[in-house]
């Protein structure tokens, strides 16, 4: 039923409590996990008003740093889903997260999406949304939110 596995990871500790989660449910029906970890694309215009702007921004450190960071991510949550035996690819995008994880698990015909939830609180959660609430509204699979 859940072999074909989309782990969404941010890094936080509630990921990782996710990938624990999805780890044990891979290894009991032999599914494939697919890690995802998506960035928000850089937005150079955010930070022309900050003070020392005029020093400049280099794209392409900003870009590997993305990467950098996002393989440190990838590589720490593909270590506890395989620790509980399960079998993991990874994969990094850039875009929208929520709207980029739901994308992915529709075109490539995941069965389950996983995530962590953030646990704000219902006053921020009202204002300010979050990954885990549009994912769970949008997506045409079963999610799995662990807390």
């Amino acid at each position: 039923m859940f072999e074909n596995i989309l782990l969404a990871t941010d890094g936080s500790e509630t990921a990782l409590k996710a990938a624990r989660a999805a780890g044990a449910l891979a290894a009991k029906t032999g599914g494939v996990i697919t890690i995802l970890f998506v960035m928000e694309p850089f937005n150079e215009m955010a930070y022309i008003s900050l003070p020392g702007y005029e020093l400049g921004i280099d794209p392409e450190k900003v870009e590997r740093f993305q990467r950098e960071s996002a393989a440190v991510v990838l590589d720490r949550t593909a270590e506890v889903a395989r620790e509980a035996g399960a079998t993991c690819v990874t994969r990094y995008e850039i875009g929208p997260p929520a709207a980029t994880i739901v994308s992915v698990a529709e075109t490539e015909g995941f069965d389950v999406i996983i995530l962590g939830s953030r646990g704000r609180g219902p006053i921020a959660s009202f204002l300010l949304g979050s990954v885990c609430d549009r994912v769970m509204h949008r997506a045409h699979c079963s999610v799995l939110v662990i807390k």
